[in-house]
């Protein structure tokens, strides 16, 4: 599935429709209320933390599609946790903006990856997938305001030496700020 879901976004992007303009959307960002599941029962919540990236993709008629990659640096402040969670993201996303300086968006998280320290053992998250959902404002003609949710999880981790196949939920909540150029 994930294999289609690339290709279906590759082709969809290299696909030139007259008239479309490329779009370049540098992305920054504050995490609010991150949460990571373990299977094992241990939850953590209360995460915050900058994040940064951009959209790559094509506009037409108000229509959006692209890439989309993002990277958090997350502060769990949790006494199990190390004070980061370092997280990458790839996603493709489509999109609409409405004339009325309102835009919504939506995306499948296809490949997420992420580190941190639990008790001082390294641990790695990996395999991750998801989606994206949010919602834009544009309150200057070079400035957007964003209000965007993610819910994914990682497939399998690694702490230390051993490995797990068990899964990880996270989910966060990020307001940021984007600065779409069409070309």
């Amino acid at each position: 599935m994930k294999r289609f879901l690339v290709l279906f976004f590759i082709s969809i992007f290299s696909i030139s429709y007259a008239q479309a303009e490329l779009l370049v959307e540098p992305v920054i960002g504050y995490n609010i209320g991150s949460k990571f599941d373990f299977e094992n029962g241990k939850a953590y919540s209360g995460g915050t933390g900058a994040a940064f990236g951009g959209r790559l993709g094509y506009q037409k008629l108000g229509f959006q599609v692209g890439l989309d990659y993002l990277h958090s640096s997350i502060d769990m402040d949790d006494k199990d946790f190390d004070k980061n969670v370092s997280m990458n993201e790839w996603a493709g996303f489509v999109g609409f903006e409405f004339p009325i300086l309102l835009r919504v968006y939506g995306g499948y998280i296809f490949s997420a990856s992420g580190e941190t320290k639990s008790n001082n053992v390294d641990v790695d998250l990996k395999s991750g997938s998801g989606f994206k959902a949010g919602l834009g404002f544009t309150l200057l003609p070079f400035l957007d305001i964003n209000f965007e949710y993610r819910k994914g999880t990682f497939g399998e981790w690694k702490a230390g030496n051993t490995k797990f196949d068990t899964n990880v939920d996270y989910n966060s909540y990020m307001i940021g700020l984007s600065l779409p150029f069409t070309i």
